[in-house]
């Protein structure tokens, strides 16, 4: 298992993200970049990057991240 089998580039995420971001932080983001062990993301309001490192469990928490058009 690997960050490519959870998020690809485009992939959007939004809410409190099981604090993996923050315990602040709700904004929405943006998978700018992703490899096998970490993917970046950007905020769409401020336009900041962070990074989230692959852990296990983070695929079964991500699933709720995900905002659906």
């Amino acid at each position: 298992m690997n960050m490519l089998t959870i998020f690809g580039v485009g992939a959007e995420i939004g809410g409190y993200c099981n604090g993996y971001f923050g315990r602040d932080d709700y904004s929405n983001k943006t998978c700018v970049m992703c490899t096998p062990k970490y993917a970046v993301f950007e905020e769409w309001e401020t336009g900041r990057a962070s990074v989230l490192n692959y852990t296990e469990g983070l695929k079964e928490d991500a699933k709720n991240w995900k905002i659906e058009d």
